[in-house]
């Protein structure tokens, strides 16, 4: 009788599981999707105004690393030269963007780099 009763338990165990999965892989995608909806909400809400206002992430973050600088005693001086090369002051020089016309050509050049390996591995696998 022992025997009788494991086994409908295991029936009704393995039931119960492939009823529910379907309901939980649907509850875990609705919430990741609540999540990520809610993230990029918090962002645009809260987080770059802010950020903005600050003068953008890289200032934001060199004020923060100078902060921990003063405050991290032995390990100042590395934090120190990190927050000079977040901010571009490393060299003494800013780099200068690079203009429109030349970026355009690096993207052309990355493109038919992309498409020649595209053909050379669709040529591989065909041969």
């Amino acid at each position: 009788m022992a025997e009788s009763q494991s086994k409908k338990h295991g029936f009704v165990s393995k039931a119960t599981k492939k009823a529910l999965a379907p309901i939980a892989h649907a509850a875990v995608t609705a919430g990741t999707a609540y999540l990520t909806r809610k993230a990029l909400q918090v962002w645009e809400e809260r987080l770059q105004p802010k950020l903005e206002q600050k003068g953008g992430a890289r200032a934001v973050a060199k004020d923060t690393l100078e902060t921990v600088a003063e405050k991290a005693g032995p390990v100042a001086e590395p934090v120190s030269s990190l927050a000079e090369k977040v901010s571009g002051e490393a060299t003494g020089e800013k780099s200068s963007p690079q203009s429109s016309s030349s970026r355009e050509a690096e993207r052309r050049e990355r493109s038919q780099r992309r498409e020649q390996r595209r053909r050379a591995l669709q040529k591989s696998s065909s041969s």
